[in-house]
């Protein structure tokens, strides 16, 4: 699967005569020469006088950083989130996003105008949750039995439990499983996007329309953006509500799952 059908996601340019706007889709975990080229093109970027604007939910208080804990059990079973994706990547034989942009933290240094975390706080997420709750009928539905204990077969701790039970397993099925793992995050990564998750309203939906204002008041004129792929749709709607010029221009295409290209074997019978 990881080798006929491998998982990709879009770099895209974006532009409305007055700015222009490199969105690169990103995943929490992937290849290291994914990320690689990833970081390469942000570099770039800057050398041609790019802004760049980085996704990451803000926990600047206690408060906040108590909800997105919340938040984060809610949608993967576990209140590290960044752990939890690094752990995954671990036994995937994968490596974790935020690993690799810490090779950009001199120019961070250097030029901290030219980085921006440009995601929302976590307790603006906590207000638009609440928002639907109060007014949107079906949503309030959907999550009527959200933040309240899960039952052990809930499919939202089924992931790092098997991440646990690979760490303590033996090489070779730590080698087994980083195969079956990479192969089912590939068919997952796949599939993304088709349909929307509970949470898509908040997680999605709210931060496409605060992403879009902030890219619309920005006096900057060259953004080049690394969000998640599934960003991309929701973001071009909301930048076109607020300006119908947005037109897509270049595309390109990175692979984020890949063998690990070590591979090791044994010929019988050729012994010299």
């Amino acid at each position: 699967m990881t080798e006929t059908r491998p998982a990709t996601v879009p770099q895209v340019s974006l532009a409305n005569g007055s700015k222009r706007v490199v969105f690169q889709g990103m995943q929490h975990i992937g290849s290291e020469r994914f990320y690689q080229a990833v970081i390469y093109d942000v570099e770039k970027a800057l050398s041609e006088g790019y802004v760049s604007y980085y996704e990451g939910v803000q926990t600047s208080t206690p408060a906040s950083k108590a909800f997105f804990e919340q938040l984060s059990q809610e949608l993967v079973g576990g209140s590290d989130l960044s752990g939890t994706y690094k752990s995954i990547g671990e036994v995937c034989g994968m490596k974790f996003q935020l690993d690799y942009f810490g090779l950009l933290e001199a120019d961070k240094a250097e030029h901290p105008k030219r980085h921006l975390v440009a995601d929302v706080d976590a307790l603006e997420l906590k207000a638009e949750y609440e928002r639907l709750m109060r007014e949107d009928p079906a949503f309030a539905q959907a999550h009527a039995s959200d933040f309240q204990p899960k039952p052990a077969t809930n499919d939202n701790t089924f992931l790092p439990k098997v991440v646990e039970w690979l760490k303590r397993g033996t090489a070779s099925q730590q080698a087994l499983g980083g195969v079956t793992c990479r192969g089912l995050f590939t068919l997952t990564q796949a599939g993304a996007g088709t349909a929307p998750g509970r949470m898509a309203p908040v997680i999605l939906d709210f931060r496409n329309r605060a992403l879009a204002q902030r890219i619309m008041q920005s006096p900057d004129d060259k953004i080049f953006i690394t969000y998640g792929a599934a960003h991309l749709p929701g973001l071009v709607a909301e930048l076109r509500k607020l300006d119908p010029k947005w037109a897509v221009g270049s595309v390109k295409w990175l692979r984020t799952i890949e063998a690990p290209q070590h591979i090791e074997g044994q010929l019988r019978g050729l012994e010299n």
